[in-house]
């Protein structure tokens, strides 16, 4: 329900999302070791070695937690909901992500999304066979530069234009949000393979949450919306403010 009591359909609004992934161990194997007696374990090892220890390329990324901010038409922040991979297993994880947004006619809102999530989406349903005709039709918008898809990188920084050393980081603490905390994303592997899957999505919800809020900037940037209506949607949402400060 919106605040007018009317059901909000998936023709609008705005849906912000993040994902968090680890590597699939058993395609850098397959497709980088060349060496069919290494195990996934080695063959990553040696990737990474490959790599400089950096990020490795989205290609061999899977998701294990996608978050999803759903956002009114009128830009206020109504709920967040986690999905999650240990639930019923990636395959599920990406069904559900992709059985919410084939049907959505609002806007997506990312930050990298145009670059990063949405392609590491796309490759696993291509992975698993999924039809997603909408999507690809091109009507939908979200694929590239365009009003149906505010990728906030893109925006802050003219299309690539201008490179943001910081990322969301820096831009949430220039608008006096808390910022990343003590979790970054090059530690997301690790807690997975330890287990800690709610330190994981915690950190991804936390992102999105934080988006949703860097976007209202960007409205207010761009014109869209003026200081007193950024006022009063800060005001709605504070319990979700306070979630960001560890209230």
């Amino acid at each position: 329900m919106n605040q007018s009591g009317r059901r909000r359909g998936p023709e609008s609004g705005y849906l912000v999302f993040d994902i968090e992934t680890q590597i699939d161990k058993e395609l850098v194997r397959d497709v980088f070791a060349h060496d069919p007696n290494a195990t996934p374990q080695v063959a990553y090892e040696r990737f990474r070695a490959d790599n400089d220890g950096g990020f490795l390329p989205l290609t061999v990324h899977a998701p294990v937690s996608v978050v999803l901010g759903w956002v009114s038409p009128g830009r206020l922040l109504e709920k967040v909901e986690v999905l999650r991979a240990e639930d019923g297993g990636e395959e599920e994880l990406v069904r559900a992500f992709w059985r919410k947004l084939e049907p959505f006619r609002g806007t997506v809102v990312t930050f990298s999304g145009r670059i990063f999530d949405l392609p590491v989406l796309e490759l696993r349903a291509f992975r698993l066979g999924l039809s997603l005709p909408w999507y690809f039709s091109g009507k939908s918008g979200f694929r590239g530069r365009s009003e149906r898809h505010e990728d906030l990188y893109d925006v802050l920084s003219n299309r690539g234009a201008a490179r943001l050393r910081g990322g969301l980081d820096l831009l949430s603490k220039l608008v006096g949000l808390p910022g990343k905390g003590e979790v970054s994303g090059a530690m997301v592997q690790e807690l997975w393979e330890r287990g800690e899957y709610e330190t994981v999505h915690r950190y991804c919800r936390r992102d999105v949450i934080q988006t949703y809020f860097l976007f209202l900037h960007v409205e207010l940037l761009r014109g869209r919306i003026d200081g007193d209506e950024l006022k009063r949607l800060e005001q709605a949402t504070v319990e979700y403010r306070r979630e960001l400060e560890g209230e």
